[in-house]
């Protein structure tokens, strides 16, 4: 669940050789940031950790790498050694869009639950899966299931009838639990089904640390993500442009059965110029998450926190950061 609503409690064989050898290359640079320590941080401000140094220069994410036609990925930007603000974050990363480079982590690879933000791969997988005009009648009841849960919803109602788009907007925008289910019940018969997608697509995109045992994000041991693996699939999840419209929208009009409106609970849209997207989320265990993206002078930069309790003045200082201490060379 998000806040502010508050809880209750067929490519050529070539090129897939090329993207094989670049995400093996990537992986082997990822492994190896765990054993790196940090800079030591001058009085009041927190130091990029050392393999940020190594990252920029050569790191590409496993998304990238996957996705990009060979040979098209461009340089990481250069760092100009200026110190990173200190954040509240059990965990944070900034990564860039074009490259995937690490550009600062925090516990980069430390597992934590991710609430809500997971719907961005439940979204993804439904966009690679599914027709977005496709017409589905719902079973779940929305209502019932945020009493029982304790979840954040659409409203859904046991025979409304809307679009898989309609659905998409209601997962994504106020982070309906009960849309989750029931874009996963539409496409794979069942949530354990949808979710087994869900957790190929990880293994595919090559991020060893993150598991999904549900659609929503509601607690569970094991369901887990780090913050760089979900920098990774918010990069993905935005080089879809149907994804990237339904991130940004600061609300969305249902035309189904019944007409009503879900507004966008994402404060970062509202808090940073540029920003458009990407998605929050919030529950007990996990505290507040974030991974947002944002856009200045055509570069796309992603932040992705994880328990920060202040998850948007965090966002903005490590952007602003980000923006202005990284550039592109040439």
């Amino acid at each position: 669940m998000s806040p502010p609503i508050p809880a209750r409690p067929g490519r050529p064989r070539a090129t897939r050789v090329a993207a094989a050898l670049v995400l093996a290359l990537s992986l082997t640079a990822v492994s190896a940031l765990g054993r790196v320590a940090a800079q030591p941080a001058a009085p009041g401000v927190l130091a990029p950790p050392r393999a940020v140094m190594a990252t920029v220069t050569g790191q590409v994410s496993a998304a990238v790498a996957v996705l990009a036609p060979a040979g098209r990925l461009s340089a990481p930007p250069a760092w100009d050694g200026a110190v990173a603000p200190p954040v509240s974050a059990a965990a944070a990363v900034v990564v860039d869009g074009a490259t995937g480079a690490l550009l600062y982590g925090k516990d980069a690879h430390r597992r934590l639950p991710p609430a809500s933000i997971t719907k961005t791969v439940t979204a993804m997988v439904a966009l690679e899966r599914g027709r977005l005009d496709d017409v589905v009648t719902v079973m779940i009841d929305g209502p019932a299931f945020a009493i029982a849960t304790d979840s954040s919803i659409m409203g859904l109602l046991p025979g409304d009838r809307l679009t898989l788009r309609d659905l998409l907007y209601g997962l994504m925008l106020p982070s309906g639990n009960d849309a989750a289910v029931a874009i996963a019940t539409h496409l794979a018969g069942s949530e354990e089904i949808f979710v087994g997608w869900m957790n190929a697509k990880v293994a595919q995109l090559g991020l060893h640390n993150t598991h999904f045992a549900n659609v929503h994000g509601l607690h569970d041991p094991d369901h887990y993500t780090t913050a760089y693996d979900i920098s990774q699939l918010s990069l993905w999840a935005m080089m879809n442009a149907d994804f990237r419209a339904i991130a940004a929208a600061p609300l969305w009009t249902v035309h189904g059965s019944r007409t009503y409106t879900v507004t966008n609970l994402n404060p970062l849209l509202w808090a940073y110029p540029g920003a458009d997207g990407v998605k929050t989320g919030w529950h007990e265990q996990a505290g507040p998450t974030i991974t947002g993206s944002a856009v200045r002078d055509g570069r796309r930069l992603f932040v992705t926190l994880l328990d920060s309790p202040r998850q948007i003045a965090d966002s903005r200082a490590l952007l602003d950061w980000a923006f202005g201490h990284f550039s592109r060379e040439g």
